[in-house]
């Protein structure tokens, strides 16, 4: 089995900060994207993160400008290096990118589904506060029950990312989200960090905007991917009919992120390099995490970065 095939990884949130698009402004790519994001949020993100830099962690600007981070990035690694990937995966909001980068549908396209699925997983906690909690340390068994402890309270919390052995992300309600805080702390994990996002991702209490984000997307039409993708839900490729690809973007609102199985299903294929293209390198340090066999690289745009850790 071949053992050199190369996977592009695209981050999702929690890979950002005011000044992401940095080594960005000014060029031709950045002229060429960034009023379709303005088009698609209905204002100049950038200049309202001038104005108040706490903007950068509200749902819609963080999702939007990291997707936009990934495509100017993956534009400048496709200039320099040439190099053609035989696979994508992209994390949460990131898979949105990965579609794009594998040929099912465009870029305005993009900016306008991140735009709505943003707003509408806003609206599902417009009276009632969502949070997350990393989680780093602890296995996933204990995550396990603490989350069916606290159901049974009548709590609701869930495990929303299993990212590598031992580095987890629990959503919920803020009430819950604390009670799971005070019992994980108990376990002495390495690490508890609440996440600057505005609700409880990847969890059923995005139920509700399912039906929208559904209608939307049946509305639209898709080609099949160019190259293999992987599904977050599942962990697996996704399928090559784009509407099969759409019921399982509904379902990745309220299913946790496989990430950790998706990228062994890449090596299981023979995936030996992967290169995180966008801003930060999270995924990267996963990775070191997953197999240290493989190589992991992250692509920020201005600078390259082999993971050694």
């Amino acid at each position: 089995m071949p053992s050199n095939k190369l996977a592009l990884l695209f981050p999702g949130q929690g890979a950002h900060c005011h000044n992401m698009l940095d080594a960005y402004i000014g060029t031709r790519e950045f002229d060429e994207l960034y009023p379709v994001i303005c088009n698609a949020v209905g204002y100049a993100p950038l200049q309202s993160i001038g104005d108040d830099p706490s903007l950068i962690n509200t749902n819609l600007l963080s999702s939007i400008l990291t997707v936009l981070a990934s495509c100017l990035a993956w534009k400048r690694f496709n200039e320099e290096s040439k190099a053609i990937p035989d696979a994508v995966a992209g994390y949460s909001v990131g898979q949105l990118t990965a579609l794009h980068v594998a040929g099912c549908f465009d870029f305005p396209e993009l900016a306008q589904l991140v735009a709505l699925r943003a707003r509408l997983m806003d609206d599902c906690f417009r009276s009632s506060a969502g949070a997350m909690l990393a989680v780093i340390g602890l296995p996933q068994k204990t995550l396990e029950d603490i989350c069916c402890r606290l159901q049974s309270e009548g709590h609701s919390v869930w495990i929303s990312n299993f990212n590598c052995l031992g580095q987890y992300s629990l959503s919920g309600t803020r009430e819950a989200i604390t009670a799971a805080q005070t019992l994980a702390a108990e376990q002495k994990p390495k690490k508890l960090l609440e996440l600057p996002v505005s609700g409880a991702w990847h969890s059923p209490l995005l139920k509700q905007c399912q039906p929208s984000f559904g209608d939307h997307l049946k509305n639209h039409h898709w080609h099949s991917p160019r190259i293999p993708v992987i599904d977050n839900v599942t962990g697996d490729f996704l399928p090559d009919d784009a509407e099969l690809i759409k019921e399982q973007l509904v379902k990745h609102l309220t299913h946790p992120v496989r990430w950790e199985t998706g990228i062994k299903t890449l090596i299981s294929q023979g995936y030996a390099q992967f290169i995180e293209i966008g801003y930060g390198n999270v995924l990267t340090k996963f990775g070191f995490f997953l197999d240290r066999t493989a190589t992991f690289e992250s692509f920020c745009g201005d600078t390259r970065t082999v993971c050694v850790e």
